[in-house]
C-alpha cells in the first residue's frame, strides 16, 4: 500500500490534501549556532510556527507541507514533530544536501565519504530515523533533496568537466540520492539557480545526473524554474516526465516586485497546463518561518522569504490565476492530486 511519509508517521495519500511542497521552517546558515546573536527558544518557535501552520489549515485548508531544509542548514527534526503536533499540519522532512557553492552545502565530512556511505545514510533517515546534534532521532524524512548551483542573485555555476553547471562534490552526492531513491522509491526535490536558466536549462541538466544514477524521473521535482519561467525549458523538463515546482510565490527572488514575477508565473503555469502538462506541477512559497540570523536590523533586514503572508497563494495568487481562466478544478489538480502522487513511497 501507498504511503506519505511525515515526522509523526505514514499517512495514506488521500490523507495529505493540499500541499506545500517546499518551506522552511527554520532556516539556520551553517556556523551561527556559534553567534550569540543566534541564541533561539525551542519552545518559542514551535509555538510561534505551531499557530502559524494551524492558521494555514484551518484558514486556507493546507494540511501537508514539504520542509525541505537539508541537515546541514539546520534541519531539526524534533522541532518539526512538535510544530506537527500543536498545528495538526502533517510535516513532510528532507534527507540530501544543499549545493556546494559558496561553502554552504555538504560538509567536509560527507565530501570524503564513499558513495556508498552517503547511500547508506540517506537510506537510514528515510527508514530508521534522521541525526540532530550527534543523536538519532525516531523522525524519519519523506523525501530526498538535491541541488546544484550558486546560491547568490548575481553568480552563474561555473561548467564542470561534463560540461554541465554542476559541482564536482554535488555530482557525488546526487548520484547517492539517485541511488537511495531506487531503494526506497520516495521523491526527490531540488534546488537550481536561476540565473543559469539564461544559458542551459539546469532543470535537464540535473535530470541527467540523477537519470545516470538510476533515478525515477516521474518522482522528481525540479526547483526554482519558475524564477525567471521560459515555457520552452519548463516544457522539456516535463516532457522527461519530471514535476516543476511552482515556488516563490508572493517571493520576489531576482525580479523586481512581487506583482511582476505572480505574474509571470500565472501565465507560464497556465501555458502549460494548455500543454497538457497540467499533472506535472506543485506550488510553493519557499517561504521562512522563523529566521536564525540573530536579531533583525537595518544591517540584516528580514529577507523576503519571511516577508510573505501565510495566506498569500489562495487569497492573492489563486484570483490572479482564476482570471486567467486557471480555477479551483486546476488548482486542486496541482495542490492536492499532483502532490500526493509524488509524495507516496
Amino acid at each position: 500500500m501507498a504511503i506519505v511519509r511525515t515526522v509523526l508517521g505514514d499517512i495514506t495519500p488521500d490523507q495529505a490534501g493540499s500541499t506545500l511542497t517546499h518551506e522552511h521552517i527554520r532556516y539556520a546558515y551553517p556556523g551561527c549556532e556559534l553567534d550569540h546573536r543566534c541564541v533561539w527558544d525551542f519552545d518559542f518557535v514551535a509555538e510561534d510556527v505551531g499557530k502559524q501552520f494551524e492558521e494555514m489549515r484551518e484558514g486556507c485548508g493546507i494540511k501537508t507541507v514539504v520542509e525541505l531544509t537539508p541537515p546541514e542548514i539546520g534541519r531539526h527534526p524534533e522541532l518539526f514533530a512538535q510544530i506537527a503536533r500543536r498545528s495538526g499540519m502533517n510535516i513532510v522532512a528532507t534527507t540530501g544536501f544543499f549545493p556546494e557553492a559558496n561553502a554552504m552545502g555538504i560538509p567536509f565530512h560527507w565530501r570524503r565519504q564513499r558513495k556508498e556511505d552517503v547511500v547508506n545514510m540517506l537510506i537510514r533517515d528515510l527508514t530508521e530515523g534522521m541525526i540532530y546534534d550527534g543523536q538519532k532521532t525516531p523522525y524519519r524524512a519523506g523525501i530526498l533533496k538535491a541541488a546544484t548551483g550558486s546560491l547568490t542573485a548575481k553568480t552563474r555555476t561555473p561548467v564542470n568537466e561534463k560540461g554541465r553547471r554542476i559541482g564536482n562534490v554535488e555530482t557525488h552526492v546526487i548520484s547517492a540520492i539517485a541511488a537511495a531513491q531506487r531503494e526506497v522509491g520516495c521523491a526527490i526535490n531540488t534546488h537550481t539557480q536561476p540565473l543559469d536558466y539564461a544559458v542551459c536549462n539546469p532543470g535537464i541538466e540535473l535530470l541527467d545526473e540523477l537519470e545516470e544514477g538510476g533515478a525515477d524521473p516521474t518522482k522528481v521535482i525540479i526547483g526554482h524554474a519558475f524564477v525567471h519561467p521560459n515555457i520552452d525549458q519548463l516544457k522539456a523538463i516535463c516532457e522527461r516526465g519530471a514535476s516543476v515546482q511552482v515556488d516563490h510565490i508572493g517571493i520576489p527572488w531576482q525580479n523586481d516586485s512581487r506583482a511582476q514575477l505572480d505574474e509571470l508565473i500565472a501565465v507560464a503555469m497556465c501555458q502549460l497546463a494548455d500543454l497538457g502538462h497540467l499533472d506535472k506541477l506543485v506550488v510553493s512559497y519557499d517561504k521562512f518561518f522563523s529566521h536564525a540570523r540573530g536579531p533583525v536590523t537595518e544591517e540584516e533586514p528580514e529577507q523576503l522569504n519571511e516577508l510573505v503572508p501565510n495566506d498569500y497563494i489562495m487569497t492573492e495568487f489563486a484570483p490572479r490565476l482564476e482570471r486567467k481562466g486557471f480555477g479551483a478544478r486546476e488548482l486542486h489538480q496541482v495542490m492536492v492530486e499532483n502532490p500526493k502522487r509524488l509524495l507516496a513511497f
